[in-house]
């Protein structure tokens, strides 16, 4: 039961960092005084990225164990 609780915090913390990072991009879209009609994810951009980084590794990284836990039963 450990490892399921272990991958579930995984999988919630990288999909809050993923939202994050489309709130992110969707705000900075907005405030462009010229307005967009649509916005993209810009992973190219490694300014912004960098703040959400350690964060997306660590939800993979809690994933990646709570599986690698479940496989050791």
């Amino acid at each position: 039961m450990k490892a399921f609780w272990i991958f579930v915090a995984g999988v919630i913390l990288f999909g809050a960092t993923f939202a994050g990072w489309v709130f992110l991009n969707a705000f900075g879209c907005g405030m462009n005084p010229t307005g967009c009609g649509g916005f993209s994810l810009n992973w190219s951009d490694f300014e912004a990225l960098r703040l959400f980084l350690p964060t997306f590794v660590i939800g993979a990284g809690l994933m990646i164990w709570g599986l690698w836990l479940w496989w050791q039963r």
